[in-house]
């Protein structure tokens, strides 16, 4: 296969975020467009970071100077009775809970690096960048895509 740069199979108009976005508007954004993360840009396309469904689901944290294990959402222990009207959804902004200091790739890296790179670190998105700018996304159906030629 020849060495086919990332330019070639990544979203040029990806769906994006603003960091001051109430995640009631990213949830609602995820599901229209059917993505699981979304990169974070500023208003002048730099690249601040990348949030996903992970970020915003309920995570196990352990309960100190114990082995117990609670459930958070936001980083708020939460009961089960209180999921339904957890306020912290309605206020809390992306950029309380993005990623920032992500993983990028220059449109001119290949489809076999971005495929290791992804493999390696168990990403499904990679952001594609000029400099600091945001130009594209690469999801891994992107690259399983163009390697089983589906068209």
């Amino acid at each position: 296969m020849k060495r086919v740069p990332v330019a070639e199979l990544m979203e040029k108009d990806p769906v994006t975020t603003r960091p001051g976005t109430p995640l009631t508007e990213l949830v609602e954004q995820l599901r229209q467009y059917g993505v699981r993360a979304v990169p974070v840009v500023g208003d002048d396309g730099r690249l601040l970071g990348v949030v996903s469904e992970t970020d915003l689901f309920l995570k196990e944290k352990g309960v100190p100077f114990s082995l117990e294990k609670v459930p958070t959402l936001l980083g708020q222990v939460v009961a089960q009775d209180e999921l339904q009207d957890f306020e912290p959804c309605r206020r809390v902004k992306v950029e309380e809970v993005m990623t920032d200091g992500v993983t990028s790739v220059e449109a001119s890296a290949t489809l076999e690096e971005v495929a290791m790179l992804m493999y390696e670190r168990g990403f499904s998105v990679l952001p594609v960048v000029e400099g600091d700018r945001l130009v594209g996304v690469v999801r891994r159906i992107d690259i399983l895509t163009r390697l089983y030629a589906i068209h």
